[in-house]
């Protein structure tokens, strides 16, 4: 702004100096430009900001300091302040001398000289470093955001395996105490099974025809029935009416278990030629609380035997009281998802083919069952937990690769190049939030160095994982 004194009054120019000072050393960017889109006046705060000298301004117009996207923009608010409207507020984004981008606010007056607009006088503010810390902030929030999305997602998994792990669990639990419970009851049967035989005074040699009825796996000599339930039947039915014919009290009951031990009715006879006829009921009974409670013992010795896989299982899969890097066997680690998944794979057909000469790789906890478990989990519901899963291991130059493979409907192709972003899923609402396979792609690429891949059509989606074997000397190097 170009401001003559024709008057010597010395606090007129007092008052002129005063005002330059102000307009000079404001922290904002103020600017008088002509309707011809001149400078008339800028200051200092300008300069700096824009990058130019004093010298600079007058071969300058207002578009040369307008970023090339914004001109549109601030060309309707010129047109605006030119024919005396005021801008109470805009933001736009000027350019340095050297092209860069500076985002800007402020507000535009005119000045008239009678009716006439003869320059417009703006004041901008930078607000680089405000937009930079709104930028901050809301990449903060899609953070924190995507954090608890992950956080969620994996209390989901963790949830669901839980549920499945306790219902395995729970199977044979319940199935051990229901067999506890029948072996009182069978214990006391036959306890007063013996008393009735003490008091029958029987014969050593009868005692021994007895005993050995029990002491000999029949089921082993006689083949296994368990597949022919016609067959079965058809000895039941026969030894129930033998049990009839001689009297023997709870036939429907007995007879099954008879059969089960895998007597036949000609067992029965030879028994009955070498005990006498009054302890012949109290005997065939002893002998049927006997194999009954040698069942319930074998029951309870399954059941715990299944427990204890269970619980070694999640030690295994969960390494518990191991290093947090350690190396590991990577076809336990898949035997140990295979057996915590086990309540999902009831239906399907497991096939393994593993190269067991394959050498230890070196883990980050037990991320790498998280890998396991997602892809294994996909495959599940692709196949509606009715197909085939096949895992394959080799070794390629100098990495562990690990394909799995299942027998599903296949990936689409325009899903197959967005599968492994975060929260991509073609799961319906409800049954994931797509950040299974983007955490499965961050825990072998960027947790051991390894690579990911996915090939799909029709019948046949394989996830090819190759680990580097010396990714932890790399590690150790760095």
């Amino acid at each position: 702004m170009s401001i003559e004194s024709n008057s010597v009054d010395p606090r007129l120019m007092e008052s002129e100096e005063r005002y330059r000072a102000v307009i000079q050393n404001a922290s904002d960017m103020i600017q008088s430009v002509r309707p011809d889109g001149t400078f008339e006046f800028v200051n200092q705060s300008w300069l700096d900001t824009l990058g130019y000298q004093a010298e600079d301004v007058p071969g300058l117009i207002i578009w040369d300091i307008i970023y090339p996207e914004a001109v549109e923009h601030c060309q309707i608010f010129f047109s605006k302040a030119v024919t005396g409207e005021t801008i109470d507020y805009m933001q736009t984004t000027f350019m340095t001398k050297d092209g860069r981008p500076v985002p800007v606010e402020g507000n535009v007056t005119s000045r008239f000289l009678g009716e006439t607009v003869v320059a417009t006088h703006g004041f901008f503010r930078d607000i680089s470093e405000r937009l930079r810390a709104q930028e901050l902030e809301a990449l903060n929030v899609q953070l924190e955001g995507e954090k608890q999305a992950r956080y969620l997602e994996k209390m989901a998994a963790l949830g669901k395996l839980s549920a499945g792990l306790a219902h395995e669990l729970n199977n044979p639990a319940a199935a051990a105490q229901r067999a506890i419970s029948r072996f009182e009851e069978s214990l006391v049967r036959r306890d007063a099974d013996m008393v009735d035989l003490v008091k029958l005074q029987l014969s050593p040699e009868q005692w021994e025809v007895i005993t050995s009825l029990v002491s000999v796996d029949h089921a082993a000599a006689n083949g296994d029935l368990s597949l022919d339930p016609i067959a079965i039947n058809d000895l039941e039915t026969g030894i129930e009416e033998w049990l009839d014919d001689h009297d023997i009290a709870r036939s429907w009951e007995i007879a099954p278990t008879l059969v089960q031990a895998g007597l036949t009715q000609e067992h029965l006879d030879r028994f009955a030629t070498g005990v006498s006829v009054p302890a012949l009921p109290a005997a065939i009974q002893w002998i049927s609380e006997t194999l009954t409670m040698r069942e319930l013992t074998n029951v309870v010795t399954r059941s715990s035997h299944r427990i204890s896989e269970l619980v070694n299982a999640v030690k295994g899969y969960s390494y518990m009281d191991r290093a947090a890097e350690l190396d590991v066997n990577i076809h336990e680690d898949l035997d140990n998802t295979l057996v915590i998944l086990g309540h999902r794979l009831k239906s399907m057909t497991v096939q393994k083919n593993y190269d067991r000469a394959l050498p230890l790789i070196h883990v980050h906890g037990n991320s790498l069952n998280q890998v396991w478990t997602n892809i294994l989990d996909n495959a599940i519901d692709a196949t509606d937990g009715n197909g085939t899963i096949t895992i394959r291991t080799h070794q390629e130059d100098d990495n562990a690769v690990i394909e799995l493979e299942d027998n599903g409907p296949g990936i689409a192709p325009e899903d197959l190049t967005c599968i492994f972003e975060p929260f991509f899923t073609t799961k319906s609402q409800g049954q994931g939030i797509g950040l299974g396979l983007d955490t499965v792609w961050r825990i072998v690429t960027e947790e051991h160095g390894g690579t990911i891949d996915v090939a799909s059509e029709p019948g046949q989606t394989v996830f090819r994982i190759a680990l580097p074997l010396s990714w932890h000397h790399h590690r150790d190097a760095e």
